[in-house]
């Protein structure tokens, strides 16, 4: 398997993860969308660092990415309500199954920030989580 459907189905699976998430109501992954159906999930790649394993051809692979809730587009009442439960509900999700069916050794999340999303000018309300998952791989 080459490192295209490995990183690929990686990608792939934790999309499928993010969709069992009752709380989200669409989940994007490198296609085309629009702001039509809230909360939105955006999983966007960040930045992939590749080193050599100890011994023989396998290589570490340090894939992170961020996701990017957009909850709504009014202020909300209450933050913890209205958004943390939602942004929550992704770690969770991630954290029943840290190797997301088998597609990694190990997932964790390093940052969470809720706040303010601005898209076409814009501002909705939201947060973005950070993940780094560890993949290794034999080409």
């Amino acid at each position: 398997m080459g490192f295209y459907e490995v990183y690929k189905g990686f990608f792939e699976a934790f999309k499928t993860k993010m969709e069992e998430i009752e709380a989200l109501k669409q989940v994007v992954l490198g296609e085309r969308f629009k702001l039509a159906k809230l909360p939105l999930a955006i999983i966007n790649p960040t930045e992939t660092m590749i080193s050599q394993e100890h011994i023989g051809s396998k290589l570490r692979l340090t894939v992170s990415f961020d996701v990017i809730l957009v909850i709504r587009e009014t202020e909300p009442e209450d933050w913890f309500e209205n958004i943390l439960t939602v942004m929550a509900s992704v770690v969770d999700k991630v954290l029943q199954d840290r190797t997301v069916n088998e597609k990694c050794k190990d997932i964790i999340p390093v940052r969470f920030m809720p706040g303010e999303v601005r898209f076409a000018d814009k501002m909705y309300y939201g947060g973005l989580i950070e993940f780094r998952a560890l993949i290794f791989y034999s080409p």
